[in-house]
C-alpha cells in the first residue's frame, strides 16, 4: 500500500472577543544598562623640589689672645750651690748580709741575800699524818678535838672522821696532841696511821716529853 502524505494546514487561531478576555499587555522592553565609565587616568606625583644648598657659613676667626706678660723674676745673684751628697752604692745581692746581733738582755736586778732567804718559806717538822697548812688558834684546835672524841665514844665513826681530818693539818708542832690524835686514829680504824706518826716524831722530836708519853700509852 502506499502511504498518503499527509499535508500541513496552518491553523489559525481566533482569539475570543469579549469583555472577559482582555488582551495581554505586551511586556515593557528591558531597558539597557548604561555603559561603566571609564576610569580617569592616574595622575603621577609631582617631583618633589630638591632642597636648596644651605651657604656654608665662613668660621669666625678666633680672637687672638694677647700674650701674658710675664712676672719680672727676681735677680738671684750668683751663688755656689753645693754639689748633692754622694750615696753609696747599694751591696751586691750575691752577697750575703750578716744577720744583725740580738739586743743586749736587760741585766737583772741585784738582790741581797737577806732578801732571799726572807723570801724562802720556813717548813715547820711535820710528824702529823696530814701536809700542814695554816696553824689554827689552840681554843679552835681544842674544840674540833673534843667533838672528834665525843662523836668516836658515840661510835659515830663517820662524824669522828669528818672532824678529825679537818682539823688535821691545822694542828702545827703541838706536840702535847700526839696522843689523843693517837688515840682517835686507833678508835677509827687508822691504826698504821698512828705507827707513822710515832716512826716520824721519834726522827724529828725523839726527847720530847710528850711524845714519850704518848708513845708508852699508845704502844707499850
Amino acid at each position: 500500500k502506499e502511504v498518503d502524505e499527509i499535508s500541513y494546514k496552518p491553523v489559525e487561531l481566533v482569539q475570543p472577543v469579549g469583555e472577559e478576555f482582555e488582551p495581554e499587555p505586551e511586556p515593557e522592553p528591558e531597558p539597557e544598562p548604561e555603559p561603566e565609565p571609564e576610569p580617569e587616568p592616574e595622575l603621577e606625583p609631582e617631583p618633589e623640589p630638591e632642597p636648596e644648598p644651605e651657604p656654608e657659613l665662613e668660621p669666625e676667626p678666633e680672637p687672638e689672645l694677647e700674650p701674658e706678660l710675664e712676672p719680672d723674676l727676681p735677680i738671684i745673684e750668683n751663688r755656689l750651690v753645693p754639689p748633692p751628697p754622694l750615696i753609696p752604692p747599694p751591696p751586691p745581692s750575691d752577697e750575703v748580709l750578716a744577720p744583725m746581733p740580738p739586743p743586749p738582755l736587760p741585766l737583772p736586778p741585784v738582790i741581797s741575800a737577806d732578801e732571799i732567804l726572807s723570801s724562802i718559806p720556813i717548813t715547820e717538822p711535820n710528824y702529823w699524818p696530814w701536809p700542814q697548812q695554816e696553824k689554827w688558834t689552840d681554843r679552835d684546835v681544842a674544840l674540833q678535838v673534843k667533838s672528834a672524841m665525843e662523836a668516836a665514844r658515840a661510835k659515830d665513826t663517820a662524824q669522828a672522821t669528818v672532824l678529825l681530818d679537818e682539823v688535821g693539818p691545822h694542828l702545827g708542832d703541838r706536840s702535847k696532841l700526839i696522843y689523843p690524835i693517837g688515840a682517835l686514829l686507833q678508835r677509827i680504824g687508822r691504826s698504821q696511821s698512828v705507827d707513822k706518826m710515832i716512826e716520824n716524831a721519834l726522827k724529828l722530836i725523839p726527847d720530847d716529853n710528850n711524845l714519850i708519853t704518848a708513845k708508852k700509852k699508845l704502844r707499850p
